[in-house]
């Protein structure tokens, strides 16, 4: 590689020119206003970690609650594990939605994300909401149980809670799914019905304090490369309903999937949204640069030749 102290001044000039162009493109995206209600279409759909998006088959859990069932396998075009990233009240909010099987006055159940925050495969940290029969949801925080890998549904399990975030109208909905999907209960052969969606926001700070505190030694910024997992329980210490993108969990070798084998796991996302870049992105980014880079030699020696014309 050439150091930069021995590239033309022109060369020099223009890469510097390129790349803080590309800066502040960055640098000018700001948050932008968000809401738990705001319409599904605003909201990213999860990858997998091959650029497809995720995706949950049909009536899959295995308790019998068509409530706590994810839906959403792309018929009609719709999908269940959705992601936006924006400002609640002037506070920089990260806001999860999923969609459930069956219409219900009330969410009862119990929804956990899982966090890999350092690549390992394991779940570092679990959060989600949390309701008992007749008990008002709460936004929980769960560390992974101490004597588990916590790499599979098999192998994982939730310790104690340490911290909950009352829910509000700010950061929680649970409203019948406005963009008409009406998934069959009963495995498909029961009658279709409208669907659920079941919102919660977080502030960014809340969750990055949270994952540090299960990480010691890592600093966790909105720029960090993370992966989730999103599934239900019947109750606050086990994965043993539904996990999204993945079969029924009475299938052993479901329940034994590695979560980063194909077993739950998105691709790996920054907390504003952004996936991370694929080879062929990064390869046209490159190409751009080069091309530019060209023109400009081009340019420079055509002035030259001119010059001693």
């Amino acid at each position: 590689m050439i150091p930069l102290n021995k590239v033309s001044p022109v060369i020099r000039r223009t890469l510097a020119c390129a790349w803080v162009g590309l800066a502040c493109g960055v640098a000018g995206l700001s948050a932008a206003t968000v809401s738990v209600t705001d319409s599904v279409s605003t909201f990213s759909t999860f990858q997998t970690s091959s650029g497809s998006i995720l995706s949950d088959v049909r009536w899959d859990q295995q308790t019998g609650q068509g409530a706590d069932d994810f839906v959403g396998d792309g018929t009609g075009g719709y999908y269940g594990f959705y992601y936006k990233y924006g400002q609640v009240a002037g506070v920089d909010t990260m806001v999860f939605r999923v969609r459930l099987n069956a219409v219900a006055s009330s969410f009862t159940g119990n929804l956990r994300i899982g966090v890999d925050g350092n690549g390992d495969g394991a779940i570092d940290l679990f959060f989600g909401v949390s309701t008992g029969q007749g008990q008002t949801p709460e936004i929980a925080f769960q560390d992974p149980s101490a004597g588990k890998t916590n790499v599979s549904p098999s192998t994982s399990g939730l310790d104690k809670s340490y911290g909950t975030i009352a829910t509000t109208t700010s950061n929680y909905s649970y409203v019948q799914a406005n963009d008409g999907s009406t998934f069959a209960t009963g495995n498909g052969a029961g009658t279709a019905n409208a669907d659920m969606f079941l919102t919660f926001a977080l502030p960014f700070s809340t969750f990055k304090s949270a994952l540090e505190a299960r990480l010691p030694g890592v600093t966790i910024t909105v720029d960090t490369l993370v992966r989730f997992l999103a599934f239900t329980s019947t109750q606050g210490n086990a994965v043993n309903q539904d996990v999204y993108g993945l079969g029924a969990l009475s299938d052993t070798a479901n329940a034994n999937l590695r979560f980063d084998q194909g077993g739950g796991f998105t691709n790996y996302y920054s907390s504003t949204g952004a996936v991370i870049p694929e080879a062929s992105t990064v390869v046209q980014g490159a190409a751009f640069l080069l091309s530019g880079l060209g023109v400009v030699l081009w340019r420079r020696r055509l002035a030259l030749r001119e010059r001693s014309a």
